[in-house]
C-alpha cells in the first residue's frame, strides 16, 4: 500500500508542476514561444531569427492576397460576405459576377474562356502582395505606444463616382484607405492603423487606394504589416518603387506625358469623342513589353513607354480621370490574370481593353463593349466585380478597324508572325497566375575572423567582382540605402535562376547595419520587393557572405536563387 500511495503522490506532484508551469507560461507568452522555437530546433526544424557566432537564418514570407490562419477562419463563418470582401454594401451582380461563380476551377484553367489567338498572352496583372507576419500581443502593445498613425486623411473627401473603390467598402476600411492615401502622398511608409482592423479589412484598404489612384505611381501594389495572434494589425509597411528617390522629377515627367495626351482632344467637346483619342493615343505611344520596368503602374505606360495590360488600363484611368470623365480599373481573368477599364458616358458604362486593342494594326474590338461582349473572354475578380455593369449601347461600335489588304494579296498582310507577339510557351516572361505562397528567405553570413571556412556557401568561380561607386570616399558603398539600390541594379537586367555578384562597402559598421537590415526583413523592401514586382518573379532566396580586407572595408558576396 505504502508503494501505491507514494506512486499516487509522485503522479499528483508531478501533475501539479505541469499545470504550473501551463499557467506560468499564459502569463509570459515571449516564453513560451522561446521554449517552442528551441523545441522545434532540437527536433531538427529552423529557428527562424536564431544564430550563433557565424550564420544568421532570416525568413520572410510574402502572400499573394493570403489571409493569416485567424482571418481565414473569420472570414469563413461569415454569412453572405466574400472572403476577399468583408462589404457592408450590396451591389447589383454583375454578368461577370454570375460567371466567376460559374467559372470555379475552370476560370483558373481557362477551360471555359475562349482567347483569340491574336491576344493571347497580352495580359501581365500581378495581384496584390501582402507580407505578413504574426507577433505576440506584447509586442504589438509596444507598437502601439511607440509608432505614429502619420497622416490620418480624416478629413479627406472622395467622389464615389471617380473613386468607385472607396464607394464599395464598409466605413472602417475607409478609415484606413483615406490614411493609406494621406501617408502615400506624404511618402510615410510606416505607420500604425488609424483604428483597430483586421487583415481582411486592410487588403480591401489597399487594394482600393491602388485601383482608385493610379496618380500615386511611386507606391507598388504590395504591402507588409504584422499581426497578433488574434488577427489584429499592428503596423502597415508600404512599399515606394525608384521613382520615389526623386519623386518631383518622376512626378513632372508623369504629368507632362499625360498632358500631351490630353492636349490631342482640345477642340472635342464629347466624353465619347474625348475618350476614343486617349485610346487611339495610347496605343500609339505604348509598346507591349512583359519586362517592363514598373509595369503594373500608370508610369511605365506613359513615360517609358512599356508596359502590361496593368499599365495599359492605370494609364488610360489617369488621363481619363484628367478629362473628368469617370474610368475605372478593372482586375478579372483573361486567360491569366488581367486588367483592362470601365468607362461611364452619359448612356451607362462600357468596357475597354486597351491592351488587346493595341495589335497590328490597332483595332477597336474591346473598345466600349458590353458585358455580353467580354462574357467569352473575360471574367472579373475580387473587389472588381462590384463595379457597375457595363450595358450602355449608344458608343458601341461606331469605330472602323484599319481595313485589312483582301487575303488573296499577302504583300501587305498584318504580319500574322509570331516574333511580334509576347511569347505565350514557358513561364519565364509571365506573372504567376496562382495564389500559392511566395517567399525571400535570407542567409547572412557574419565574418569570423577567417576568409576560408566560408566559401563552399557561395559558387565563387561564377562571382563577378564589382567595385561600386556611391560610397563618401569615391569608391565603397558607405549608406544602407546605397546598398539596397545596388542589390537592385545588380539584379534587375539580369535573368538567370542564379543570380551572383561582389559589392564593397566602407567598414565592418556599415556591415552591422546590412547584417540588421537583412535580419528584421528591411533589406526585403529596400530592394527584394522591387526587383520581384519589376521582373515578375515569385521569390528570391538570398546569401550573403562578408570577408574582411587589408583596408577595413568588407566584400560582400551575393548568390540569389530567384523562381
Amino acid at each position: 500500500m505504502r508503494i501505491v500511495e507514494k506512486v499516487l503522490y509522485g503522479f499528483g506532484g508531478l501533475l501539479a508542476l505541469i499545470l504550473l508551469f501551463i499557467a506560468f507560461c499564459h502569463y509570459n507568452p515571449e516564453l513560451a514561444l522561446k521554449i517552442g522555437a528551441d523545441l522545434k530546433a532540437n527536433a531538427g526544424e529552423v529557428n527562424v531569427g536564431s544564430y550563433d557566432n557565424t550564420v544568421q537564418m532570416v525568413n520572410t514570407t510574402v502572400t499573394l492576397g493570403e489571409l493569416p490562419a485567424a482571418e481565414k477562419v473569420n472570414a469563413s463563418q461569415g454569412s453572405d460576405t466574400p472572403e476577399n470582401a468583408a462589404l457592408v454594401n450590396t451591389p447589383q451582380q454583375t454578368k461577370e459576377t454570375r460567371a466567376a461563380d460559374d467559372e470555379d476551377e475552370g476560370e483558373t484553367s481557362g477551360s471555359k474562356l475562349k482567347v483569340p489567338d491574336k491576344v493571347a498572352g497580352l495580359t501581365g496583372y500581378i495581384p496584390i502582395k501582402a507580407t505578413g507576419t504574426e507577433i505576440t500581443q506584447n509586442k504589438a502593445d509596444e507598437i502601439a505606444k511607440e509608432l505614429s498613425k502619420g497622416e490620418t486623411g480624416s478629413s479627406l473627401k472622395f467622389d464615389e463616382e471617380i473613386y468607385p473603390y472607396y464607394g464599395i467598402i464598409n466605413d472602417a476600411q475607409k478609415a484606413v484607405y483615406r490614411q493609406i492615401y494621406a501617408n502615400a502622398n506624404d511618402q510615410n511608409k510606416h505607420f500604425a492603423p488609424v483604428q483597430d482592423i483586421t487583415a481582411n479589412d486592410l487588403k480591401n484598404a489597399f487594394t482600393s487606394v491602388v485601383n482608385d489612384h493610379p496618380e500615386l505611381f511611386w507606391v507598388d501594389t504590395a504591402y507588409k504589416y504584422q499581426y497578433t495572434p488574434k488577427g489584429s494589425v499592428a503596423d502597415i509597411t508600404l512599399v515606394f518603387n525608384v521613382t520615389a528617390n526623386s519623386l518631383d522629377a518622376s512626378k513632372l515627367e508623369f504629368q507632362a506625358a499625360a498632358k500631351k495626351i490630353t492636349d490631342e482632344t482640345y477642340g472635342n467637346y464629347t466624353d465619347y469623342d474625348k475618350e476614343k483619342i486617349v485610346h487611339d493615343a495610347l496605343l500609339d505611344k505604348v509598346k507591349y513589353d512583359a519586362n517592363a520596368p514598373m509595369n503594373q503602374s500608370a508610369y511605365s505606360a506613359l513615360v517609358y513607354g512599356r508596359t502590361v495590360c496593368a499599365g495599359y488600363a492605370r494609364a488610360f484611368q489617369y488621363v481619363m480621370q484628367e478629362l473628368d470623365i469617370p474610368c475605372y480599373y478593372v482586375t478579372g481573368f483573361a486567360g491569366e490574370n488581367h486588367a483592362w477599364n470601365i468607362v461611364k458616358l452619359d448612356d451607362g458604362c462600357y468596357n475597354v481593353d486597351t491592351t488587346w486593342d493595341d495589335t497590328n494594326p490597332n483595332t477597336y474590338d474591346y473598345f466600349n463593349c458590353s458585358d455580353d461582349d467580354f462574357a467569352s473572354d473575360h471574367v472579373r475578380r475580387d473587389l472588381s466585380i462590384y463595379l457597375p455593369p457595363c450595358n450602355g449601347n449608344r458608343y458601341s461600335g461606331l469605330e472602323v478597324n484599319p481595313s485589312v489588304t483582301p487575303p488573296t494579296d499577302t504583300t501587305n498582310k498584318p504580319s500574322t508572325d509570331t516574333t511580334n507577339k509576347p511569347s505565350t510557351g514557358g513561364t519565364t516572361n509571365k506573372p504567376s497566375t496562382g495564389t500559392t505562397t511566395t517567399g525571400n528567405s535570407t542567409t547572412v553570413t557574419k565574418p569570423s575572423g577567417s576568409t576560408t571556412t566560408q566559401t563552399t556557401a557561395t559558387n565563387t568561380d561564377s562571382i563577378t567582382v564589382m567595385t561600386v561607386r556611391g560610397g563618401g570616399d569615391g569608391n565603397y558603398i558607405d549608406d544602407v540605402g546605397d546598398y539596397f539600390n545596388e542589390c537592385f541594379a545588380a539584379m534587375i537586367d539580369r535573368d538567370e535562376s542564379v543570380i551572383t555578384f561582389d559589392l564593397i562597402v566602407t567598414d565592418k559598421d556599415l556591415w552591422d547595419d546590412i547584417y540588421e537590415a537583412y535580419d528584421d526583413g528591411s533589406c526585403q523592401e529596400g530592394y527584394i520587393d522591387r526587383y520581384l514586382v519589376e521582373k515578375h518573379k515569385n521569390a528570391c532566396s538570398m546569401y550573403v557572405e562578408a570577408v574582411p580586407r587589408t583596408d577595413g572595408s568588407y566584400l560582400l558576396r551575393h548568390r540569389g536563387v530567384i523562381s
